[in-house]
């Protein structure tokens, strides 16, 4: 016997197992109404047929245990399966002349209430197929067994027949909605699974597409940048200036920037963010940081690189935009974290008027700063522009402290590094 899929199968989706676990539930309720008429109608005959009585019981007892089962929604189609077994078994064995005195009463016996319940066990249980042979096998057993035990007080067969077909069209009318609503239910899911992972692609796609024209828009500052000093270098140490920030515009998508939010993040003290800032602003023909602090201070490596490359996008728009007039480079030690501060003696900008497609300032300073939990204040005015970074360290760095010491041997002081 072939049974269809149920609710915890692992074959079935969301929305076919929300399905199932609701025919259970209709198919508790439904019986229990039932299940209640046919024991008054068992009680009231009192026939004193001791198979009739055992019959009953055990076909009640299957039924209670089903009704439990299907509320719980544990071993729902394996009771329902015993339940819609049982029903034409008894009805059978009632054909064959065990039981007979119940079908002899002229009122309607109380197998009749148990032929609905038998094919909703069999939706329940079993597969479409079966479902159509309970629909209309069981109410056929009971018209024979009406038929072939009928007496003088029973009724006629155009009795029997309006019982049993009120019966046979619920039954299939139940089969056909079970089976078009599983089927519906059966192409949710399909078309779910379909959708998904096309959804999944085209998220991915649009991300990486994000990603491009946001490193695109990064690399115009870059690029414009180094074109701007292209057209005003006049002297040999210009021109040199001019094409190494073009090579660094042209190298920066390569570099570590795309491997460093992975792997370890080990702390980075004062004079190793000098470091590194200088690596990044050397080709512009910056060499002087000054550090000023006890250089103590630890920084995550991750919130270090943001902070080094957000300072050296500041000193290329200096470079840039003000021809490194005045230009200053400072790192220092602040209320639990660090602080760099880059500015320039310049003629100045409208912050509040840069375009909103210009990511030099908002995505390679703001934004990247911002990203690892710090903070970036621009300020511009015609004496020149300053550039505020700020990163506040979360907690305390455990692991190996470098001891960074000043160039005079000072714990504290102002040095050139």
């Amino acid at each position: 016997m072939t049974t269809e899929l149920g609710p915890h199968a692992s074959q079935s989706g969301e929305t076919r197992a929300r399905i199932e676990r609701a025919i259970e539930v209709v198919t508790a309720i439904g019986a229990s109404i039932i299940a209640s008429q046919a024991f008054a109608i068992a009680w009231s005959m009192q026939t004193g047929d001791p198979w009739g009585r055992v019959m009953f019981s055990l076909t009640m007892v299957a039924v209670l245990v089903m009704i439990l089962c299907c509320l719980m929604g544990r071993g729902a189609r394996t009771t329902s399966g015993v339940v819609a077994i049982i029903i034409p078994v008894m009805l059978v064995m009632w054909i064959a002349g065990i039981g007979a005195a119940t079908m002899q009463s002229r009122e309607t016996p109380w197998p009749y209430f148990m032929l609905t319940v038998a094919t909703a066990a069999a939706i329940v249980a079993f597969s479409p197929p079966w479902q159509l042979v309970s629909a209309i096998g069981v109410p056929a057993l009971f018209a024979a067994g009406r038929l072939i035990h009928a007496d003088d007080t029973s009724d006629g067969p155009m009795a029997v027949f309006s019982d049993v077909s009120m019966s046979l069209l619920l039954g299939t009318a139940f089969v056909l909605v079970a089976r078009v609503v599983r089927t519906t239910a059966s192409k949710i899911d399909d078309e779910r699974g379909r959708a998904i992972p096309a959804y999944t692609a085209a998220a991915a796609a649009d991300a990486a597409e994000r990603e491009r024209v946001e490193i695109a828009g990064l690399m115009h500052d870059s690029v414009l940048a180094a074109l701007i000093a292209a057209s005003r270098a006049q002297m040999p140490r210009e021109r040199e200036l001019a094409v190494s920030m073009a090579r660094e515009a042209l190298t920066r998508l390569s570099d570590e920037d795309g491997t460093a939010v992975v792997g370890p993040n080990p702390p980075i003290d004062l004079a190793g963010i000098a470091e590194r800032l200088r690596g990044q602003i050397s080709p512009l023909g910056i060499e002087r940081i000054t550090v000023t602090g006890a250089r103590e201070v630890l920084v995550p490596a991750r919130a270090a690189r943001a902070l080094v490359l957000a300072a050296a996008q500041a000193a290329s728009n200096a470079v840039a935009h003000a021809d490194g007039v005045g230009l200053n480079v400072r790192i220092a030690e602040a209320p639990g974290g660090v602080r760099i501060v880059v500015s320039d003696e310049g003629p100045g900008f409208d912050v509040s008027a840069i375009p909103a497609d210009r990511l030099g300032i908002r995505g390679s300073i703001i934004a990247r700063v911002a990203a690892v939990g710090g903070s970036a204040r621009v300020t511009s005015s015609p004496s020149g522009t300053s550039v505020e970074l700020a990163y506040t360290v979360p907690h305390v760095v455990e692991g190996d402290r470098a001891e960074i010491a000043p160039a005079d041997g000072s714990a504290e002081g102002e040095t050139a590094s």
